[in-house]
């Protein structure tokens, strides 16, 4: 199986042939690794420039839309990483004004925002609170004073004087016209009048003078004169009654008026020096809406009076007002800030309430006010940064189109929300809050062009799109900066301490998970792991140092755990019950590599493919993919199957219609099949089928396969390649047996120890082609003009069967 040259399967210019690899070739060995002592920061670890710029460029501009948008970063810790990278990056921040809301008097409905300079919002509140207080005992003592009391009593005595002065002339008058103005005191305190005639000097009663007519004591005449009478004075009480109503009246709004008049210059003297102290407009706003509002219901803010009723008539219910309350000057900071530090919030249960804010019901059962209203991340995070996982926010019910509309119009509103409806609801609606925030975002690779493509809005609001790669390149720095960290968790977690061959393989094992022996994982949370784990193991042994044997009995451990399909998968391989063949030749059939994923581990598993073909007309002529035809395989894998026909298309097309129809199939494959990897042994079961020639069971074989006959790099070989050999060792290595794989995937190769070393024995075989060819020459063991010579000599009997038919 040494290398050699061979032809390009049609002929032309030559290329290489098939590389047998050394066991040089299998693994990347990574030498030993010693910390540089510096203590490792986010940027450091993550090594990617192009990101880092990003990021920088979106945390220094203040400007609409320049949010951003976090991919790339894999694993449980990569918020924990955005958040190292924001604090290690250090940008500079705009420190923001406290946030209160405070009663609204003109709507109560419509809580009002006050903002005020860092740090001063709790002094506000309590001074708010002690204006109140001072407030209403100055009003309660201004109003009840001696001086005030005289000056309410001269208008009521002066009010009461002119009433009974046009009560007195109402009287008189229907004294002259023989009637009287009878008085009477109602429940409650209130008097009603009425006119009576006058029989014998006395006021009587409509139903007494009609009794005296019938007795013959008053005539007629008399009796139709005096309730003439009676009319016109009724006539005249209505137009006193009028008088009287008005002139209380006149006297009530007076003595509202000395109320108002005292409790203005009240609150003159006390706003003064609050306004002074807090000279902001809205405050002064505020305080003008305040006064008028307390002119207007003194009795809010007055406890029940205990002077005499005559100086405290006219005023409005002073009798039954309720104890003093605060509500209106108690307000409510829901957002302060106490130091210069930049705030960095993240939030990981983003719910329209955890990141909007909402506002509570009252426990009395009263309407809401501004105390009720409670803040969000978003308010938390202002002036600072917001981190937020992408599909957790796009998971919930209404939270989105909302965060959308905050970030463009840079004013947050905080509303109840109605889970069912999935619309903010609620009669409280505070005034909206300036916003000056960045959210970042973090999102899986390709989140961000699918919601681009969704949402033509997205990228103007989210402008910076920061995608870390989640491999780094291996070189002498990357390497340091994996040992880097790996000593910076010894000491802030008290490991076992790492020698430099631990450390060595803890990269080794980050360039297995890469998928390429040059380039290493950037999933650090994952790396941690395992070095915790390793430095238990090293505990459990009584060792004082982790050794690489103690990182590779962790990799062991870890896939021991998770491992147990791939273990029924292999006894069903040992016992027969799946089907597959490790020595001899067969015509039409061999063994492709598949690999499945389990979600916490991924194993290859070996599968057989057959083909058969037969003779067909030139209209029926084609290939039959079985599983596309059981709806078991994916559109990648049917395009694989199609590009088998425009190989034959190159090859043998030219000679005429094919006149051939053979079937593919995946043996004893039930779950479905994607993808085009195993193309290449497709191709190698139909050209066996077609040309009679067997193919080497020993062998199995990955890779796609282009028209022209070119081998295409595929995904998972080193699992791949492991799966088969365990199977070939299972069932006993007879250094025959081996695995065919692209030459382009030479560079992941990062098989286990013991794969390797079973190759450096002769044992077991990895064979690198290029090309169609090189495959055909290593299954068959002849030259590929041979193999596909007699492919064309099969369809020339093909075409001449179906012309004769």
């Amino acid at each position: 199986m040494a290398a050699r040259t061979a032809l390009r399967a049609g002929g032309g210019a030559a290329v290489a042939g098939p590389l047998a690899l050394p066991a040089s070739a299998l693994r990347w060995t990574c030498p030993p690794l010693r910390p540089s002592g510096r203590p490792p920061k986010a940027a450091f670890l993550l090594g990617q420039e192009r990101p880092m710029a990003a990021l920088r460029t979106g945390l220094s501009m203040h400007a609409p839309g320049y949010n951003l948008f976090v991919s790339g970063l894999v694993g449980s810790g990569r918020t924990a990483v955005v958040e190292h990278l924001l604090r290690d990056i250090q940008p500079v921040c705009r420190r923001v004004p406290d946030r209160v809301f405070v009663h609204n008097f003109r709507e109560p409905n419509r809580p009002l925002l006050v903002s005020l300079p860092a740090g001063r919002a709790a002094a506000f509140r309590l001074e708010l609170l002690e204006l109140g207080r001072t407030l209403i005992g100055s009003l309660e003592a201004a109003l009840r004073s001696r001086p005030h009391r005289m000056s309410r009593r001269v208008v009521l005595r002066a009010g009461s004087s002119r009433e009974r002065r046009i009560m007195e002339a109402l009287q008189r008058q229907a004294q002259k016209q023989g009637c009287a103005l009878v008085r009477f005191q109602a429940q409650g305190g209130a008097s009603t009048a009425d006119i009576y005639p006058v029989v014998d000097g006395e006021p009587i009663t409509l139903d007494a003078l009609s009794a005296l007519v019938i007795e013959g004591k008053v005539d007629e005449a008399q009796r139709t004169r005096l309730m003439q009478q009676r009319e016109q004075l009724l006539e005249r009480l209505d137009e006193v009654n009028d008088r009287v109503r008005e002139e209380r009246q006149r006297i009530d709004g007076e003595l509202r008026a000395m109320d108002r008049q005292l409790a203005f210059r009240v609150l003159q003297s006390l706003t003064k020096a609050f306004q002074a102290r807090w000279p902001q407009p809205e405050i002064a706003d505020w305080l003008d809406a305040a006064g008028e509002f307390v002119e207007r219901h003194l009795h809010r803010f007055l406890g029940a009076d205990d002077g005499d009723d005559e100086s405290r008539a006219g005023e409005v219910e002073v009798a039954a007002a309720p104890e003093p309350r605060l509500v209106e000057f108690q307000a409510n900071v829901v957002k302060t800030s106490c130091s210069d530090a930049c705030p960095v919030v993240i939030e990981t249960n983003p719910t329209y309430a955890n990141l909007f804010g909402t506002i509570s019901a009252p426990a009395d059962g009263a309407a809401p006010g501004p105390t009720n209203v409670h803040p969000g991340a978003l308010l938390r995070a202002e002036g600072g940064y917001l981190v937020l996982r992408c599909l957790d926010v796009l998971r919930e019910n209404g939270v989105w189109p909302q965060l959308k509309r905050t970030l463009q119009t840079g004013r947050l509103e905080i509303r109840e929300f109605d889970q069912g409806a999935g619309t903010p609801t609620g009669a409280l609606q505070p005034e909206a809050i300036p916003l000056e925030i960045k959210v970042v975002l973090i999102g899986e690779p390709g989140v961000y062009e699918h919601l681009a493509g969704e949402d033509p809005q997205f990228p103007q609001i989210f402008k910076i799109h920061a995608e870390f790669d989640t491999t780094i390149a291996v070189d002498a720095e990357n390497l340091t900066r994996y040992a880097d960290y790996v000593q910076w968790l010894v000491d802030s977690e008290r490991l076992r301490p790492f020698a430099p061959q631990a450390m060595a393989a803890i990269a080794e094992y980050g360039a297995r998970a890469a998928g390429r022996r040059d380039r290493l994982i950037t999933r650090y949370s994952e790396l941690g792991d395992l070095a915790r784990e390793a430095s238990h193991l090293c505990e459990e042994a009584g060792a004082r140092t982790v050794t690489r044997e103690h990182v590779e009995g962790t990799v062991q451990r870890q896939r021991r755990r998770h491992d147990l399909p791939q273990e029924l998968t292999e006894r069903d391989y040992a016992s027969g019950y799946m089907r597959l063949s490790t020595s001899g030749t067969e015509i039409g059939q061999i063994n492709a590599l598949t690999v499945l994923d389990t979600g916490t581990i991924e194993f290859g598993r070996p599968c057989r493919i057959t083909c058969n073909s037969g003779v067909a007309t030139a209209q029926q002529s084609g290939l039959v993919n079985i599983e596309g035809l059981a709806n078991l395989s994916g559109p990648i894998h049917d395009k694989g199957v199609m590009i088998l026909e425009g190989y034959l298309l190159q090859e043998f097309g030219r000679e005429g219609p094919l006149c051939m129809q053979a079937t593919i199939c995946f043996e004893q494959l039930y779950n479905g099949v994607e993808g085009d990897s195993a193309s290449l042994a497709q191709l190698l079961a139909l050209l066996s089928s077609l040309s009679g020639v067997p193919l080497r069971q020993g062998l199995a074989v990955t890779g796609s396969v282009n028209q022209k006959g070119e081998v295409q790099a595929v995904a998972a070989v080193n699992d791949k390649i492991e799966g088969f050999y365990r199977l070939c060792r299972a069932r006993r290595l007879t250094k025959d047996q081996g695995v065919v794989l692209p030459r382009a995937n030479v560079g992941d190769l990062m098989l286990d120890r013991e794969v390797v070393e079973a190759v450096a024995r002769g044992e077991f075989s990895v064979i690198a082609v290029a090309d169609v060819a090189g495959a055909i020459e290593q299954f068959t063991g002849l030259p590929v003009r041979e193999v596909l010579d007699r492919v064309r000599a099969t369809l020339r009997e093909f075409r001449a069967v179906a012309r004769g038919s």
